[in-house]
């Protein structure tokens, strides 16, 4: 019953959230009507953590999201209700550079992401390209499962934004390549140890401001994917690529 009081309330907010971004897309006219009218000096450039842009050096940035993900069923025997937890940051280093990390869990299935990115500004235009090293952590103790896996990928990505007023959007994509993998069960450990292209994603956000100084996110995330860290259990049987969409809701702090 939780899961499924967890999901619903997922996709009331979600709901909420679009319902509000609609009004946005009336016409860049009527965006820059309405900013003409404000008495503030806000900026979504400033409140931005998915724009890939230069932030002055020693400045830190971060977001919590929450990731609903649709896995296929050829992977599960039932359905994924519980989205999972993610947060994020960044750490400028100058010079168009910083240091982006984030964390993604669901208690039994964690990734970790570190790496740097390059972001250049052009007026409204925005261009970033990054590159991760991930890890990724899988325990199951439940269902008669004692199994664990960890293992480690490589994770190149390009991201376009253009920023309005009180919005932005941002377009990017990113490939996954998994360099080893290891699944412990029993006393044994069973290798991966060949590289190979897990897939790629595209990823279409929407950033807009809240209250104050304070932003929110939805996005639209499509992976095709040989696994996914939420249904790791199934790897060792997937063969192929399968479609697994998502959807993201975050919060820039």
């Amino acid at each position: 019953m939780r899961l499924i009081s967890t999901r619903k309330y997922f996709v009331i907010f979600l709901i909420l959230i679009l319902q509000g971004v609609s009004s946005c897309f009336a016409g860049t006219e009527t965006i820059q009507r309405s900013d003409s009218t404000r008495n503030d000096d806000f900026d979504i450039k400033n409140a931005s953590f998915l724009l890939p842009q230069a932030k002055p050096p020693k400045k830190y940035t971060s977001a919590v999201f929450l990731l609903n993900i649709f896995t296929p069923p050829d992977w599960t025997l039932d359905a994924v209700k519980t989205p999972m937890f993610c947060y994020a940051g960044k750490y400028s280093l100058g010079s168009g550079f910083n240091i982006q990390a984030n964390v993604a869990t669901m208690f039994v299935s964690t990734r970790i992401c570190l790496g740097p990115w390059w972001n250049y500004t052009s007026n409204n235009f925005h261009l970033g390209i990054g590159y991760q090293a991930a890890f990724n952590y899988g325990i199951l103790q439940q269902f008669g499962f004692h199994t664990t896996l960890t293992g480690w990928e490589e994770q190149p990505s390009i991201a376009f934004g253009y920023s309005f007023k009180t919005m932005a959007v941002v377009l990017r994509s990113d490939m996954y390549v998994t360099n080893a993998l290891y699944l412990h069960e029993g006393g044994y450990t069973v290798p991966f140890t060949n590289t190979f292209i897990n897939g790629y994603s595209f990823t279409m956000s929407l950033e807009q401001r809240l209250v104050k100084n304070k932003v929110m996110s939805v996005g639209m995330k499509w992976s095709y994917l040989r696994y996914h860290i939420l249904a790791w259990p199934a790897f060792p049987v997937n063969s192929y690529y399968y479609a697994v969409p998502e959807v993201q809701l975050g919060y820039n702090f």
